[in-house]
């Protein structure tokens, strides 16, 4: 997607736009009319650039602040998008695209974030891995016949991942393509697109 007028600045207490953030936004591909959500959205990079490009955008989350400043960048941007607090896919429909930048630090009891908003976008559980578990588990029920789904994933150094591909069991899901990928410092970030085994198209 191509980024224009997006520039979100920072809100107290949401997850800033960061090189993973970009590197979503900028990897996936969205055609005008699809239905797309981004799970997880923060604040709102993809949701914003998916409504710009012609979709039916929705942006969830469970951070009320996050949610909040969505609807305003959109509001300000003439830009339609819905806004759902919920957890993953939580009472939500299916969907041509599914966008998520996933939390994938390791849990750590010591550099916690002392904003706990902030700290619940980072952390990923013991291994890193919890929420994209949850996240592919529940994404094959949410696709649409030929939909499919954009998933960051990174690799670090105490958590490696040595391929290219899902880095948990997912039977229910194939992994169609490496869209975007990034090297930085302390990590190295994949964009992996992705739809249900049994869809065609």
């Amino acid at each position: 997607m191509e980024l224009r007028d997006l520039d979100l600045g920072e809100v107290p207490h949401v997850y800033p736009v960061r090189e993973d953030s970009l590197l979503l936004a900028t990897s996936a591909r969205v055609e005008r009319g699809e239905r797309v959500v981004e799970i997880g959205c923060g604040m709102g990079l993809a949701t914003l650039s998916a409504a710009r490009a012609g979709a039916r955008a929705t942006g969830t989350d469970v951070n009320p602040f996050a949610l909040a400043a969505l609807r305003r960048a959109a509001a300000q941007r003439g830009l339609e998008v819905g806004a759902v607090r919920t957890d993953l896919f939580g009472g939500l429909g299916r969907f041509d695209l599914v966008l998520c930048n996933p939390p994938y630090l390791p849990s750590s009891g010591e550099g916690r974030d002392p904003d706990p908003w902030h700290e619940r976008a980072l952390d990923g559980g013991p291994d890193g891995l919890a929420f994209v578990r949850r996240f592919v588990a529940e994404l094959p029920d949410h696709l649409r016949p030929g939909g499919r789904a954009y998933l960051l994933v990174a690799s670090l150094p105490e958590n490696p991942i040595r391929t290219r591909g899902l880095p948990v069991p997912a039977p229910a899901l194939r992994v169609v393509d490496l869209v975007g990928d990034r090297v930085l410092p302390a990590e190295t970030l994949w964009v992996l697109e992705l739809q249900a085994s049994s869809a065609t198209g």
